[in-house]
């Protein structure tokens, strides 16, 4: 591999050490082969980011089209970041929001100390990074940008959108990058510094308090993506907080994101959450549940008994939700005492329940 980057280092001229302009243009056309809008954007772009931490400009921007990429490398001891316009468009609908996340992610490398120069890595000077280092150096640059975005006043929810477009939750082992929940808590902390550097004042607690009643109203109104934001960063600030787990659990289901939403109803469960936990994960099996015999539907059951145990009160959604459960699965006689007590408890009942219920339970 050393020696295929070594050969395309070779492309690049070795005469033209003060032509850096030459230079990213060649990286440019490597990358093409290998893999904002206008120059002065990016460029302001980059004055903003380096200003939220009170750095000099020291990096050459370069336009590099038909890369579907963004990325940071050194050669010859200059630091680039070479960007795919379109790709940066792509990625998040032109939002400029999103797009100054990838441009701070890859500044976060190079203010890292992450990227390696082509010429001494060609030359064996340096070492490649293991998957574990990539993996952890993407987090940190996931973080500085998740920083930077907050101290500009962007919206989380921007950079949770790009990170969702291209990364997913499966076993990231053997993959350069991590997976998605890990980057979006990197994300998410990185927001959280920016913003109890701004609320000193305040607790972490009272800051996640914030971020979930943000994430409250944005659900009410439901705008699923800004509310996921929101409680992502409560989560972050308090990982003890069940009920942002919770709220967060609903909102992937609204989405149809199964996987994600069970994750946080389990999570919410093994730290303690009762009733509503245990309610938001039957909601999830009940969703994916295929037919009246999957295993899933069972679990429902399992689970709307156990919140019933944990309620205070008798909550008529959770009977009538029950009730659809044994119905779907076992029939009608099983199904309709709890019909019976969730009308009891006002609950609005479908249809087809209510007219069935006239003639009784047999």
């Amino acid at each position: 591999m050393k020696k295929i980057l070594f050969a395309l280092a070779l492309l690049f001229s070795f005469s033209s050490f003060g032509q850096n302009n030459k230079d990213a243009l060649r990286l440019c056309s490597v990358l093409q082969s290998n893999s904002f809008s206008s120059n002065s954007a990016a460029e302001d772009a980059l004055e903003r980011i380096l200003g939220t931490i009170g750095a000099s400009k020291r990096f050459v921007l370069q336009p590099c089209s038909n890369t579907n990429n963004a990325v940071a490398t050194s050669y010859k001891g200059i630091r680039y970041i070479l960007y795919d316009p379109e790709f940066m468009n792509t990625l998040n609908y032109g939002s400029n929001w999103g797009n100054l996340f990838i441009l701070a992610h890859e500044v976060g490398h190079h203010i890292n100390g992450h990227s390696l120069d082509l010429v001494l890595y060609a030359a064996d000077a340096v070492e490649s990074v293991s998957l574990a280092q990539s993996r952890q150096q993407e987090l940190e640059a996931d973080e500085f940008a998740g920083f930077v975005l907050a101290k500009l006043g962007g919206p989380i929810s921007a950079a949770n959108e790009v990170i969702s477009k291209i990364s997913n939750n499966s076993d990231d082992s053997y993959n350069t990058h991590p997976s998605r929940n890990k980057r979006l808590n990197a994300v998410a902390k990185g927001y959280n510094k920016a913003n109890t550097k701004k609320s000193s004042n305040k607790t972490k607690t009272q800051i996640a308090d914030e971020f979930f009643y943000k994430g409250l109203k944005k659900d009410k109104s439901e705008d699923f993506d800004g509310a996921i934001s929101d409680y992502t960063v409560a989560i972050s600030l308090n990982p003890n907080f069940i009920s942002a787990y919770v709220n967060r659990c609903a909102m992937y289901r609204a989405k149809g994101m199964y996987e994600e939403a069970l994750n946080d109803a389990n999570e919410s469960i093994e730290r303690g959450g009762k009733e509503y936990p245990h309610y938001q994960r039957a909601r999830v099996f009940m969703d994916l549940a295929k037919s009246r015999d999957d295993p899933r539907m069972f679990k429902a059951i399992d689970d709307l008994t156990t919140a019933i145990s944990y309620s205070k009160e008798p909550e008529s959604f959770l009977y009538e939700n029950r009730g659809m459960c044994k119905f779907r699965s076992i029939g009608w006689n099983s199904a309709c005492e709890d019909f019976i007590i969730a009308k009891s408890l006002g609950a609005e009942l479908p249809q087809f329940v209510a007219k069935r219920l006239k003639n009784g339970c047999d």
